[in-house]
């Protein structure tokens, strides 16, 4: 281990499936986790901050160091301190574990040399997604911008950029409440029909020409599903409502962003500064009438992904 001063990271949160595309499409938004490893002589502390640090553990069970302190090996020890400035919301379908695992992962591998950028960014994927079961969130994250990924037979992840008009924004509409992935993952049947299978195929491709070719008055029919979101309707509770949502001006599409509870829509820009944010308005008032609070806000979508800086 070479001597070094501080490693930083930066991860962008991520938005999963995108309706159709479960466990393939992912996007990368302009909400972060960014993560100081420090030498300290004072051994192990860990100093969780930001907007979303409530429930992060200041201790060794935090699922950053975990993952840090197993790539790193037992030699490195554990003479560190971790600051943890999270503003990505812990439970709400916006790949929090992703961006906590790409973090630990990419400190790791830092710490050990690094692996030039293509290498270190390719094994960031596969491993990210050896631990999360699927590449969706870490691709995004990783790569930034829309990304189609997918894990062949022998385990490898291939993961590609998708090309996106820059004419609409996406909206999150985040409820008061969490949703473990788990749960979100127990409640989908263990079949499928060849029809609702055909129907998200359909889709799918409808979604990446669309975005190909700057289509984004299809992507309300692009994005529609059979394949995880009407499962995962009950769980959330004015979702149902939610996908309904027709003539609301300035709204193109809406999804379950992963596995949710929080909403992903994609939105014409606001007119003006003091524009009333229609599309936010009707999906939030969606969830006040099922007695969910929510917040909601626009932004951007990273295209950067993952950002490693060691200073020595």
């Amino acid at each position: 281990m070479e001597p070094f001063r501080e490693i930083r990271v930066r991860v962008p949160a991520s938005s999963a499936n995108l309706g159709p595309g479960f466990d393939a499409l992912g996007l990368a938004l302009g909400l972060h986790l960014r993560c100081t490893l420090r030498p300290s002589s004072q051994g192990l502390r860990i100093v969780p901050q930001g907007a979303a640090s409530e429930g992060i553990p200041a201790d060794a069970s935090n699922l950053i160091w975990r993952i840090f302190s197993k790539l790193a090996g037992p030699e490195v020890g554990q003479n560190f301190e971790l600051v943890i400035e999270n503003d990505i919301p812990l439970g709400r379908g916006l790949g929090s574990s992703a961006a906590a695992v790409l973090a630990g992962l990419a400190m790791a591998i830092e710490l050990k040399g690094g692996g030039g950028e293509g290498q270190t960014r390719q094994n960031l994927i596969e491993r990210a997604t050896e631990i999360e079961g699927h590449p969706d969130n870490a691709a995004a994250a990783v790569m930034g911008g829309f990304v189609a990924s997918c894990q062949t037979e022998s385990g490898s992840v291939l993961a590609l950029p998708c090309a996106a008009p820059r004419t609409f924004e996406a909206l999150l509409v985040i409820p008061q409440f969490q949703l473990s992935t788990e749960s979100a993952r127990a409640a989908l049947p263990g079949q499928y029909s060849r029809k609702d299978a055909v129907f998200n195929v359909q889709r799918v491709a409808l979604l990446l020409a669309a975005l190909q070719n700057g289509r984004i008055e299809l992507l309300g029919e692009a994005m529609r599903d059979r394949i995880h979101q009407p499962y995962r309707a009950p769980l959330v509770p004015g979702f149902e409502e939610i996908l309904k949502l027709r003539n609301i001006p300035g709204l193109l599409a809406t999804a379950l962003s992963g596995a949710g509870p929080s909403v992903l829509a994609f939105c014409q820009p606001l007119a003006g500064d003091s524009a009333q944010d229609a599309p936010a308005a009707a999906i939030q008032d969606c969830f006040r009438k099922n007695n969910v609070e929510s917040s909601a806000v626009r932004l951007p979508i990273d295209h950067d992904g993952i950002v490693i800086e060691r200073n020595s």
